[in-house]
């Protein structure tokens, strides 16, 4: 397994995520009486590259609505906001073209604050949330005595590093119809290399995966743009590959995440070199036309992530 640390820099030219969120613009803002907002609108454009079917790719509505969040919090003054240490998002309904991001302060301290942002998209009822998220940001309290941050088993040390793997979507996958485009357009901006587990619609008997993950167009370090947070980076990449229960699949059908619940362990993660991160995703329990998974994301200094995710299946 490569376990080299990337290099930190900056990516020289934009890549696909920084043009998007280069549309992210103020709309309106709703201030208390001391001069700090309590809410703000903002919009932006979500180009048809970015598309999973007839909706938005959700790592990029989750991107969104973080990246309000994190605009909005910075305007009570929290320049050097604290890390992001934990994610809870709803996707409700299909979002794409322009669309508006609502984000509301529900409590700022001193150590923690606490954000909603929304995601809102024309449909054919009128404005409706396509997602929903709670973000909650937290600095660091040192005098705390309780530490243990290797309490989870390690990636094997076989397992192969991205040059010796192929794409998850490597293969003859069948469409079941013209609806349905696999893999979904949004993967052109991706690179996810099968390390370990099986493949993609191979009527498996279990859901264990390993994937190596990066931006197309990143650093080194995986960063892919001055102006795009690591964390808003991150948490779009971190829901790049299909569910585990994918696995079990005897031909190609639609998925749709549910809810997406993501705790982030390292305040400053550091990407395997290639800016390549990786994803163990496990299927827990599949039956009905719904799915729970259990994932968790590596760099190069240990766990940076574990989330559980909810989807529903039509296979």
């Amino acid at each position: 397994m490569a376990t080299r640390a990337a290099a930190v820099g900056y990516c020289t030219s934009p890549t696909p995520l920084a043009k998007l969120l280069s549309s992210f613009a103020a709309r309106r803002k709703i201030w208390k009486g001391n001069g700090s907002p309590v809410h703000a609108t903002y919009k932006a454009l979500i180009t048809p590259d970015w598309m999973q079917g007839r909706t938005t790719y959700g790592g990029l509505s989750a991107a969104l609505c973080l990246e309000g969040a994190r605009r909005t919090l910075s305007d009570e003054g929290r320049l050097d906001l604290p890390p992001l240490r934990s994610a809870l998002l709803n996707f409700v309904d299909a979002a794409a073209g322009a669309v508006e991001i609502d984000a509301s302060i529900v409590r700022c301290g001193k150590a923690m604050s606490t954000v909603t942002s929304s995601v809102f998209s024309e449909g054919k009822e009128g404005r409706a949330c396509a997602t929903s998220g709670t973000f909650v940001f937290g600095a660091p309290r040192l005098q705390s005595k309780v530490e243990a941050t290797r309490l989870m088993t390690p990636p094997p040390a076989t397992l192969p590093p991205p040059a010796e793997c192929e794409s998850i979507f490597a293969g003859s996958f069948e469409p079941p119809g013209p609806t349905v485009l696999f893999p979904p357009t949004f993967t052109q901006h991706t690179t996810s290399l099968l390390a370990s587990g099986p493949g993609l619609a191979t009527a498996a008997s279990s859901g264990d995966l390993y994937v190596w993950v990066r931006w197309k167009g990143a650093d080194a370090g995986g960063g892919v743009g001055e102006d795009v947070s690591p964390d808003v980076s991150l948490l779009a990449l971190a829901d790049v590959i299909p569910p585990a229960s994918y696995a079990l699949f005897d031909s190609v059908a639609p998925v749709s995440s549910m809810t997406w619940q993501i705790n982030f362990l390292d305040p400053q993660p550091v990407s395997f070199e290639g800016g390549y991160w990786l994803i163990r995703t496990r299927a827990e329990h599949a039956r009905h036309g719904y799915s729970s998974q259990d994932m968790e994301l590596w760099g190069a200094g240990g766990i940076a992530a574990v989330s559980r995710q909810s989807v529903a299946i039509y296979a």
